[in-house]
């Protein structure tokens, strides 16, 4: 059997072409979290409603925490009402803002030391207001891979940030964005009596007695002189 000698730069080429092959494995293991947002893209929006920010794709990792710096929404065509963790998956919430200016949510939380995220789940839930009735709107994250100044998950035991490409969702407008207040009807003035008409009302009915009883005296009187 012939055996095939490999020279020192094809063994030097091996080992750099393995090397790389387990970084890039190494790096798609390293990232395998990231958020979701419901409803979906491609829905349809009005008035008000809500969008739930959760956490997805975890890949067996344990969480320790999450930071969303930003998530960003079009503040001419969206009102954000509010941020609620009612039902969350984390155990603590020390950042929730809203800059109604900028139209900018900041998101913080974080699970107990002892026991960390291990599954998939709400984060909070945002309630929007719809300012436009018609076209469509975006959510997007602040987000750059390996930044960790912006919206991050961290794996728990490692302090390494997980995340990666979070999603960007367009909302369609449809239907009013508010009720208008009901118009009432107009008022109708009572009628004015015309010029030398006949008098309304009680002035009619007296005018009527004062006539009958000075007919009645005047013909008893006459009828008493006669007598």
């Amino acid at each position: 059997m012939q055996t095939v000698m490999i020279g020192l730069p094809q063994k030097l080429l091996l080992i750099l072409i393995t090397s790389l092959a387990l970084l890039v494995v190494g790096a798609a293991d390293a990232k395998a979290a990231t958020f979701s947002l419901s409803p979906a893209s491609g829905s349809t929006v009005s008035g008000t409603f809500t969008v739930t920010l959760g956490l997805s794709d975890l890949a067996g990792k344990q969480i320790s925490g999450i930071d969303v710096r930003y998530l960003n929404y079009e503040p001419s065509k969206l009102q954000a009402v509010s941020v609620s963790h009612s039902g969350g998956i984390f155990t603590s919430y020390p950042l929730e803002t809203i800059d109604s200016t900028t139209g900018k949510i900041a998101i913080g939380a974080s699970a107990s030391a002892f026991s960390p995220v291990t599954t998939t789940g709400t984060v909070v839930t945002i309630t929007f207001k719809a300012l436009a009735s018609s076209g469509s709107t975006t959510l997007n994250f602040d987000y750059t891979a390996g930044s960790t100044t912006d919206s991050n998950i961290t794996e728990a035991g490692t302090a390494t940030d997980i995340l990666t490409q979070p999603p960007t969702v367009t909302y369609n407008f449809g239907g009013s964005t508010t009720t208008p207040p009901a118009t009432p009807p107009p008022i109708t003035p009572p009628p004015a009596a015309s010029a030398g008409g006949t008098p309304k009302g009680g002035i009619f009915e007296p005018t009527i007695l004062i006539s009958f009883l000075s007919f009645l005296l005047l013909g008893l009187g006459f009828f008493v002189r006669i007598l």
